[in-house]
């Protein structure tokens, strides 16, 4: 399903140019301090949220709307957000789709970390982004729910050290039939789930009318199984075969996106969300060089012996190229989509420099300071004082979400 765009993606990377991204807004220090002093205000915002949550103080709807006018502050005073951008960001659905996530998630399985849920949630987002853009309502479906929770349970199985390989296998390839549309049965209580919720797919999208969800969770499923070769593969995989696993990965997690939200999909809509998953995917792997790096993971960024100046010049021509193809998608509200994408794109590049600076040349880490609207020194010491809480894009949401989460223990 997904050959005939990996192809065309791969070669897209490949020829993209290595000139410096074409960010156009620069930050003097003046403008910086400024900045950074809104930044610290937020975070105290923030502080006061944790605090609370540590003494038991009960998170009610007007601490909620106080905490998001103060990241609405932050996000159009700090990061220069338009009014239109933050409505989209920021929308009662959107933050009552995520309500109904977490909540809906912990009955599902009160055994589920925040952290699993917090991941389900970002993909949620995404789907709900392709709501948007499609004109559909934004909504949490039955399918919508299911998929966002198979990577968490996928992932922690696969990750699990206590499992054999070939326990693993098993699973992969028992994994494989259920998708595929037959029954096998499950060797453990996470299978079981597992194909629960494949279950409740089935239950919206029937096979014989919607073929194409299921080629695109096979998609993935190949895609997810390709990428346990990037663990620890020394020099087996030249670099174009590791560049065509991770677009592979990426691309093919929001084809199925797609599918599951809207059914069906035109070959417009299917070429540029397996760009866009592509492109996230790649933005996702600069943010996470250096642990790959240290996992034995081969990445595009991780698996090289050099700074990675050039490398990232070309991902953010790549992501160029895929925000080319976006009106072809045919849906609505395209101009605030593309702005949003671009946007979060820039901010997300500068953050994954100044937070591993050591990958890239000193020359190319002053230029690309002038464009942020911190110094990176003031985000690095962030970073360390509020880790794991990285990406600042993200910090408003999780604390949503962790509150419902802890309402609903």
């Amino acid at each position: 399903m997904i050959q005939k765009y990996l192809e065309d993606y791969a070669a897209f990377w490949e020829n993209s140019k290595s000139d410096l991204p074409f960010i156009t807004k620069k930050f003097n220090q003046n403008e910086k301090q400024s900045r950074e002093e809104i930044l610290d205000q937020y975070i105290q915002s923030v502080k006061v949220v944790r605090n609370g949550k540590l003494t038991r103080k009960n998170f009610n709807e007007k601490d909620e709307q106080l905490f998001f006018e103060n990241t609405r502050t932050f996000f159009r005073d700090g990061l220069d957000f338009t009014q239109m951008q933050l409505q989209v960001m920021f929308s009662d659905e959107l933050t009552e789709v995520t309500r109904q996530f977490v909540r809906k998630a912990r009955r599902f399985d009160p055994t589920l970390t925040f952290h699993d849920i917090f991941q389900a949630c970002r993909n949620m987002w995404i789907m709900n982004g392709l709501q948007i853009v499609l004109g559909l309502p934004i909504r949490q479906t039955s399918s919508m729910f299911a998929y966002s929770l198979l990577y968490p349970y996928t992932d922690n199985l696969i990750d699990n050290p206590a499992i054999s390989s070939s326990d693993k296998l098993i699973f992969s390839n028992n994994f494989y039939l259920r998708l595929n549309g037959q029954n096998p049965e499950p060797n453990n209580d996470s299978e079981r789930t597992i194909f629960s919720l494949v279950s409740m797919i089935e239950d919206e999208y029937p096979r014989s009318d919607y073929p194409e969800v299921y080629q695109s969770l096979l998609a993935i499923h190949q895609a997810q199984t390709q990428s346990m070769y990037l663990i620890h593969s020394g020099d087996a995989l030249s670099e174009t075969e590791i560049l065509k696993i991770c677009i592979a990965k990426g691309g093919a997690s929001v084809l199925a996106d797609g599918y599951l939200v809207a059914g069906r999909l035109s070959n417009d809509q299917e070429y540029f969300l397996f760009g866009y998953g592509a492109y996230l995917q790649l933005l996702d792997d600069i943010q996470d060089v250096d642990e790959d790096h240290a996992a034995g993971l081969k990445t595009v960024f991780s698996g090289i012996n050099q700074l990675l100046d050039t490398r990232i010049n070309k991902t953010y021509w790549f992501g160029e190229q895929v925000m080319k193809s976006l009106p072809l998608f045919g849906g609505q509200h395209i101009d605030v989509f593309q702005s949003l994408m671009r946007k979060s794109m820039d901010l997300f590049i500068i953050e994954a420099i100044a937070q591993n600076s050591d990958y890239y040349s000193k020359k190319y880490v002053l230029e690309m300071e002038n464009h942020s609207p911190f110094s990176f020194s003031f985000i690095q010491k962030r970073k360390e004082k509020f880790a794991p809480y990285n990406g600042l894009l993200l910090t408003a949401i999780e604390e949503f979400a962790l509150n419902e989460y802890t309402n609903a223990n």
